[in-house]
């Protein structure tokens, strides 16, 4: 008898041979879950967007591998949902060793899920302890408040606990004694994760925020408002050349100008020990209509060219800060 598993944004009951996601495409304004059934289901909420998150894309697609019936075609499968979420490869790796000889991949794939969901959830609280600790060394004694700006969406909706970067945040929050914490929210276009999902969640944790364009963050820098940017990363390459959300570049270039530091935040499974650095990665470009239309209403004439990169590539030389659950790391890089 396995335990089931009830977070906010994926519920496993493998005794009743249930499985649901939360439509994160519908908040704030609608907590609905998706029914998982198939591996077309999982390859299909992972491509769409309602659920997103590298941890929490890697625990859903493991969700696929029990519901498929071919374990090779349906890893290959999978891995073209979301190529940049290198957890799934991670994981993927990760299961064949675990599973060596074994004949039974479905009995060994319900033991690996539970086994990384508390993996991530250890993961989560110390990236959370290591990065408030980074936060301590940095931040003036006198100094009542501290405040961040963060892009995306990287809390509890996008991992299977805390979160990464605005689990940092939140932590802040929870135990930093006499110190107030705020927070300038990124929109994060064409999604909006920040105004629909960061906000969402800071709102739950009590936390002061306010919402801005993607393009207010200079301005906003620009009037001493800001005293850390904290992103969290879907890729981290050995030499710390870092793969996330589309505009974490223009905030790394921002802060190396105002003198901010930049800080990237995930979990050491996040980190692909196979590529020396991200020179040469393909950066996954996605549909024209994310940019061009919100829900049926188009924005500009649905004939004009669109060029949507769903990522972009930070350079090690511009990181500050890599927060990973076993410990803080500063240039030069080298895991």
């Amino acid at each position: 008898m396995y335990y089931k598993i009830d977070f906010d944004n994926i519920k496993l009951d493998f005794d009743a041979n249930e499985f649901w996601v939360l439509d994160q495409k519908l908040l704030p304004f609608e907590e609905k879950y998706i029914s998982l059934k198939s591996v077309n289901d999982v390859y299909n909420v992972i491509k769409e967007m309602n659920v997103r998150g590298a941890p929490l894309i890697g625990v859903v697609a493991l969700l696929g591998l029990y519901l498929g019936n071919s374990l090779e075609n349906d890893m290959e499968f999978l891995k073209s949902a979301r190529p940049t979420a290198v957890n799934i490869f991670n994981y993927f790796n990760q299961f064949k060793k675990y599973l060596g000889n074994h004949q039974n991949y479905k009995e060994k794939i319900v033991d690996f899920i539970f086994e990384v969901i508390e993996t991530e959830e250890e993961r989560n609280i110390n990236i959370a302890k290591n990065g408030l600790n980074l936060i301590k060394g940095l931040i003036e004694e006198d100094k009542k408040v501290v405040n961040f700006l963060t892009h995306c969406n990287t809390g509890s909706l996008a991992t299977v606990g805390l979160g990464t970067a605005l689990g940092i945040i939140k932590y802040t929050h929870r135990e930093y004694s006499g110190k107030k914490v705020c927070v300038w929210v990124d929109e994060t276009r064409p999604y909006l994760q920040g105004s629909r999902l960061t906000a969402w969640e800071l709102k739950r944790e009590g936390i002061d925020f306010k919402i801005i364009t993607d393009n207010s963050a200079a301005y906003v820098m620009s009037q001493g408002l800001v005293d850390f940017v904290i992103v969290g990363a879907d890729r981290i390459a050995r030499n710390g050349d870092t793969s996330n959300k589309i505009g974490t570049l223009n905030l790394a270039v921002l802060c190396k100008y105002f003198n901010i530091p930049f800080v990237v935040a995930a979990p050491n499974s996040s980190v692909d020990y196979n590529l020396d650095n991200l020179a040469l990665f393909h950066v996954e470009e996605r549909n024209k209509e994310e940019v061009i239309k919100i829900g049926e209403i188009f924005l500009t004439d649905k004939d004009y060219e669109v060029y949507n990169p769903s990522f972009d590539i930070t350079p090690h030389t511009l990181i500050d800060y890599i927060v990973l659950d076993t410990g803080v790391y500063s240039r030069p890089y080298g895991f």
